[in-house]
């Protein structure tokens, strides 16, 4: 489901009552959604395969975000964005979650949103807006400036989504329930005005989202609590993919019949009925990169959009510098996947089959540093 809002211009940043504009009311049913003539399905295949990177990259490099230069503690990498050539980077520290700014060379620029910024509790999500950013936080949307100032309030209520976009002039959450629909807009002067199930807090931790903008209008969404991969172009809403399990249920297909399971009740369905479930969905105009388990097993599939083919593989070994392989995080417009590396990966890593020495100049920067890096790798 979606929350769509409209906010009008304001007199000033500084008034805490933004007007709403209602958009016109729609539901949008996966189960009554016609398929169009572009729909595709793709099978979530188990694959235990360990694969050479070079099947499918050419290249990589690696950027060190300098936070010990600066005395920052860096936690876990949640999300990194490219918004303007700097990378926005989300993190999780002591249990807290924060964006920091940072150029496309690393330098650390800026906290834009954590513990300092008061009245943003929880920030989910952040979006290029109004020449600085929008966020998305438990508590509603707010505005900073580039260089982290908190602008105001532009909608102060609970918001129940993790991931938003702001398209047509209207903000629109992804709002991760088990409802038939998937699309909806609430009344402006009533946000309480819609009922969900609530599932078992283990649950809620499994389920993933994701929002891929393509040029300024369209923009392709996914839910974990969904098999379908939504296209919002304009005020139109349809199917694009459809991400199926290989004889196996999909996460959706079997928290579907939890009905008015217990807690209890629901974990028990989802741990003794082997499923399929997809922790992360990336896509842009030429690929889609997604990860997923089957049963217990992890597995990685690459789309090229264009021929159709699919790469199936379990695990990655990094051939093109000996390197090290991770967990993916961004799909770039440039092809590139972004992976996170913690320094003592880097530094612990030991160097195997390698065509370049690129690594082994990074492991002796690192070792000395202590810093993360972002390793970037270009897709053939």
């Amino acid at each position: 489901m979606f929350l769509s809002k409209n906010v009008l211009e304001t007199t000033s940043m500084s008034i805490k009552n933004i007007f709403i504009m209602l958009l016109t009311t729609m539901f949008f049913a996966c189960s009554q959604q016609a398929p169009q003539e572009s729909f595709q399905t793709f099978d979530l295949k188990k694959s235990q395969d360990i694969l050479p990177i070079s099947s499918f990259a050419k290249k990589v490099d690696y950027i060190e975000l300098k936070v010990s230069e600066v005395g920052l503690e860096l936690g876990e990498i949640e999300d990194i964005k490219l918004i303007g050539g700097d990378l926005i980077v989300k993190h999780r520290l002591s249990g807290k979650s924060g964006f920091l700014r940072f150029t496309g060379n690393g330098e650390f620029v800026i906290e834009l949103v954590g513990e300092k910024t008061s009245g943003v509790t929880d920030p989910k999500d952040l979006i290029a807006y109004d020449e600085g950013y929008a966020v998305l936080a438990g508590n509603g949307i707010f505005i900073v400036s580039s260089d982290g100032k908190y602008k105001g309030e532009l909608v102060g209520e609970t918001m129940p989504g993790s991931r938003f976009f702001f398209a047509n002039g209207s903000f629109h959450v992804i709002n991760e329930t088990l409802r038939g629909y998937l699309l909806q807009t609430f009344p402006a002067e009533d946000l309480t005005k819609y009922s969900s199930k609530k599932l078992a807090e283990p649950v809620q931790r499994m389920i993933y989202s994701s929002v891929q903008t393509f040029g300024k209008n369209e923009v392709h969404f996914y839910s974990a609590l969904n098999d379908t991969v939504f296209r919002f172009n304009g005020n139109i809403t349809e199917p694009v993919y459809a991400l199926q399990g290989n004889n196996m249920p999909t996460f959706a297909q079997l928290c579907e019949k939890t009905g008015d399971l217990d807690d209890k009740e629901t974990l028990r369905l989802l741990r003794e009925n082997e499923h399929v479930i997809v922790r992360k969905y990336l896509e842009n105009h030429m690929y889609i990169f997604v990860t997923y388990w089957v049963g217990s097993n992890s597995s990685t599939a690459i789309v090229n959009k264009k021929s159709g083919d699919i790469r199936y593989f379990g695990h990655g070994v990094n051939d093109l510098d000996g390197g090290v392989w991770d967990k993916v995080i961004r799909l770039t417009d440039k092809d590139e996947l972004l992976v996170p590396l913690r320094a003592h990966k880097v530094a612990g890593h030991k160097i195997t089959n390698k065509r370049e020495k690129r690594f082994a100049a990074l492991q002796k920067r690192i070792t000395a540093s202590s810093n993360p890096v972002i390793m970037r790798v270009k897709l053939r």
